[in-house]
């Protein structure tokens, strides 16, 4: 990669780090637009990008502000520029920072990326973890991520426990996660079964 090239997704990362500059939720939009251009024009990063991404995404008071989803966006975008090691890395960050982004897009698209990408038993279990721990209104978008692993996954055996783990959420205390699990059923073709909640 040019060293011009690799300079641009450097620098953009140093911005992405200047929190607080002046307009800087809007800076962050425009920002990661540019990465996606850059890296499909591209096709790479530089080997070091991806370890400040990973940084960038541990760091609350990046999260806090209201478009640091875009991040994740772009690690969705281009995953398969993702390396194996990246991944498995990723996943880490992702479940610990799961209810600390600034909008509710970040923890939507956390588990949407939990689901499509890693649609095993261990993320199922993670998932199920987090439905229980994670704070309002994060915990809210469990249902999607395990609605996406059902919908991602070849074993027939873990899209029933997936199902499962969604009936079971259609008794939570939350109307919020029993409506969303509700919904979730329904794309994966499951009918909920009435238990006496409004939809």
């Amino acid at each position: 990669m040019p060293e011009k090239n690799m300079n641009n997704f450097l620098r953009a990362i140093q911005e992405l780090r200047s929190v607080p500059i002046p307009d800087y939720e809007e800076r962050v939009e425009d920002i990661c637009r540019d990465l996606d251009d850059e890296a499909m024009e591209e096709g790479s990063w530089p080997a070091e990008f991806f370890g400040q991404v990973l940084t960038l995404l541990r760091d609350s008071r990046f999260l806090s502000v209201r478009t640091s989803w875009h991040v994740l966006r772009f690690i969705k975008n281009n995953w398969k520029l993702v390396s194996t090691v990246e991944a498995a890395e990723l996943k880490n960050v992702l479940v610990d920072g799961y209810d600390r982004f600034g909008d509710w897009m970040g923890p939507f698209l956390a588990s949407e990326i939990l689901g499509e990408f890693y649609p095993n038993g261990d993320t199922l279990s993670i998932l199920k973890k987090m439905s229980k721990a994670a704070r309002v209104p994060a915990r809210e978008l469990i249902p999607h991520g395990i609605e996406t692993l059902a919908r991602t996954t070849q074993d027939e055996l873990l899209r029933g426990l997936a199902v499962q783990a969604l009936e079971l959420l259609l008794k939570d205390d939350s109307e919020a996660i029993r409506k969303e699990a509700a919904i979730s059923l329904r794309k994966v073709g499951q009918k909920p079964e009435s238990g006496g909640m409004a939809l």
